[in-house]
């Protein structure tokens, strides 16, 4: 009995903390390094062609535990365009949900020091339901005798306002959703318009301080608005540490470092607060981040700092 009642918890606890976010997207602590994964607009900010790679596990040692990996590039196109590819897989329990989008970015200068970018992002989706990893009370069930799959468009829409000191986006990475969608004789999940608002600022704090607050507010149809806080320590233009707080989920810390002017790594570890925090109360975060710098450059682009 005692068994059976964990079993059920920790069942409805990873079911809450999806919905909590919203149905698919995962979490990401270290948003602020990763931008186009939820931005379009970010595409081709940076003076060179850019990229990264994030690998993010959460909830460690459960079974079934969500897994995130994600890979991106991106480079300015002339002037004022920015063009971009990137992929996401994400796993949770039966579920899987890879992402592949090309973004398209186009720039507007309002005034010396501050851009205004809106993006495009268009690409495919895969959803997969691994019935079969499931143990059943009717293994018998039609329904769960195949593994569906659904292929479907993905299209979303950004803005981006950004100076040397400040940023400020609004964004909805996929705008083709559905409730639920059929595959053959079966049916699988289908996705929810998510928005994301974000910003972060730089304050100045000594010669070779900044400190760096950022904020992301997410919302999802039909789930409740979420956030995360953080505010970074950046010293000597090398070395960064930030705490941060996700409302009503977890708090953490993170580190990054600059190996060379181009080049960042970081960590990030999630400690849990929900009702998850009785079976698996850690999450883990790495990304590396790379610049090969162009020798034009435009007006303004985006600093180390974001």
């Amino acid at each position: 009995m005692r068994k059976y009642m964990k079993n059920l918890v920790l069942f409805a606890a990873l079911i809450f903390g999806m919905q909590v976010f919203g149905q698919q997207a995962p979490h990401y602590t270290q948003y602020m390094y990763n931008m186009n994964v939820v931005n379009p607009a970010y595409a081709g900010i940076k003076n060179g062609l850019a990229g990264g790679f994030l690998y993010r596990t959460q909830w460690v040692g459960q079974s079934g535990h969500p897994e995130t990996f994600v890979f991106n590039i991106h480079s300015p196109l002339g002037e004022k365009m920015g063009l971009g590819l990137s992929a996401m897989h994400d796993k949770y329990g039966p579920v899987g949900q890879t992402d592949i989008k090309l973004d398209y970015s186009y720039t507007i200068e309002l005034a010396p020091e501050l851009n205004l970018a809106f993006g495009l992002n268009v690409g495919l989706a895969r959803d997969h339901m691994d019935f079969k990893s499931l143990s059943v009370v009717h293994p018998g069930d039609p329904l769960l005798s195949v593994n569906p799959t659904v292929m479907k468009l993905l299209y979303g829409v950004g803005a981006f306002l950004y100076s040397e000191k400040f940023y400020v986006g609004l964004s909805a990475p996929n705008l083709n959703t559905g409730p639920y969608e059929q595959s053959g004789s079966s049916w699988t999940q289908g996705r929810t318009i998510h928005y994301f608002g974000t910003a972060g600022y730089v304050f100045d704090m000594g010669e070779n301080f900044k400190l760096k607050p950022h904020v992301m507010v997410y919302k999802a149809n039909g789930s409740p608005i979420s956030s995360i806080f953080s505010a970074n320590l950046f010293m000597y233009d090398k070395l960064e540490l930030g705490l941060f707080y996700r409302l009503k989920d977890s708090f953490g810390g993170l580190i990054n470092y600059m190996l060379t002017d181009n080049i960042r790594i970081g960590y990030a570890y999630d400690r849990t607060t929900s009702m998850m925090k009785f079976y698996s109360p850690s999450t883990h975060e790495l990304f590396i981040n790379f610049v090969v710098p162009y020798a034009k450059q435009r007006a303004l682009m985006s600093p180390i700092y974001f």
